[in-house]
């Protein structure tokens, strides 16, 4: 016994399943054809669901209407053959809109059964790739043209710092503009390593290393400026399966902004914490968790809901940026980042990765 149009429209829409961009179709070959079956992603293609669509009108489909589908059942009669088409939305937000796609045609025993891909998808996700990747070479270009000046400007500072004649007053405002500099370059930094695609080199990584080299580079700048950064870690951690450099990045913003928060309040210690996660369960993963606690203005809910929001500082100093790229590198690596209030007073920002 021969499939019917439904059972082929079923049988395609089992091989797309997942792809929220492609459905299957099948219309009969009536002067008036009618859907005889649906299946796939119609929802989002159509606006309807699959159920919706059997028994409609085959020319509701087409910006062409009815003649448009007599053609394609009469072109796939000749070969199956994929074509481009205009076709328009029955349901939802944007009923009644037409929209680009291509079908993928087979006639078979009674009608035409078609692939329908909804090319509008295709082209936005082509284009937000397009767009990232300008943002990328945008960043980088601003971040070259900046850093050089600034660079010239830094060294200029820094030798009447060390060899001109300065009254302590004048001497006092060179150090705060040698600072100020390099708090522009990390806003450079932080800015490139939002724009920066997603990209991991994952090798088995002791996660101590990384973050001991973090906090010995930025100890020094910071106990200059009044913030302690101290350090726990476990005697021993088992490796994971991770991108140190990513890590690095990630316990370098997480430390540098906890440090700003603490010279907001004017001082304080800042408490870097590294430790594995006992599972709870049998099926329970290992994981293990980075926390950085700060002691500075404890964050209302609605700041720490929009932490990590690019371009939305919650502090009065910061670019907003180095929190989101936090949350960025924990996705990449499978993992979580949380941003909570401490009892007595501070935050902490906890960093919680897989173990493998």
């Amino acid at each position: 016994m021969s499939p019917t149009l439904e059972q082929h429209a079923e049988e395609l829409g089992q091989f797309v399943a997942g792809a929220d961009d492609v459905c299957a179709i099948a219309w009969d070959r009536k002067p008036q054809p009618r859907l005889m079956g649906a299946a796939g992603g119609c929802l989002r293609v159509f606006g309807v669901d699959a159920k919706t669509l059997r028994g409609l009108s085959a020319g509701d489909l087409f910006a062409g209407g009815e003649r448009a589908a007599r053609d394609l059942t009469e072109a796939s009669d000749a070969e199956s053959c994929s074509v481009p088409r205009l076709l328009v939305r029955i349901g939802g937000a944007t009923q009644g809109q037409q929209f680009n796609a291509r079908l993928t045609l087979r006639s078979v025993k009674g009608g035409t059964v078609a692939l329908v891909r909804d090319l509008t998808i295709s082209w936005g996700e082509s284009d937000a790739i397009l767009r990232a990747a300008d943002l990328s070479r945008f960043a980088s270009l601003l971040a070259h043209e900046i850093r050089n000046p600034l660079s010239a400007v830094k060294i200029a500072l820094q030798t009447l710092e060390k060899h001109g004649r300065l009254h302590s007053n004048d001497l006092r405002r060179a150090e705060i503009a040698v600072r100020e500099v390099g708090n522009i370059e990390v806003l450079l930094s932080e800015v490139l390593e939002f724009a920066r695609p997603p990209s991991l080199s994952r090798v088995p990584v002791d996660p101590r290393g990384p973050v001991r080299e973090v906090v010995e580079k930025l100890a020094p700048e910071w106990s200059q400026r009044g913030i302690t950064v101290r350090v726990q870690v476990p005697e021993r951690m088992s490796p994971v399966h991770a991108d140190p450099t990513r890590l690095a990045t990630a316990a370098r913003l997480l430390i540098r902004s906890a440090a700003l928060a603490a010279e907001e309040e004017g001082g304080g210690e800042v408490v870097v914490t590294l430790r594995e996660l006992v599972p709870e369960g049998k099926t329970a993963k290992k994981k293990w968790e980075l926390a950085v606690r700060d002691p500075g203005r404890t964050l209302s809910p609605e700041a720490r809901e929009q932490a990590f929001v690019p371009f939305h500082p919650s502090r009065a100093r910061g670019s907003g940026v180095a929190l989101a790229v936090v949350d960025r590198i924990a996705r990449e690596h499978g993992g979580s980042v949380l941003l909570s209030e401490v009892p007595g007073g501070g935050n902490r920002v906890t960093l919680t990765l897989p173990q493998d």
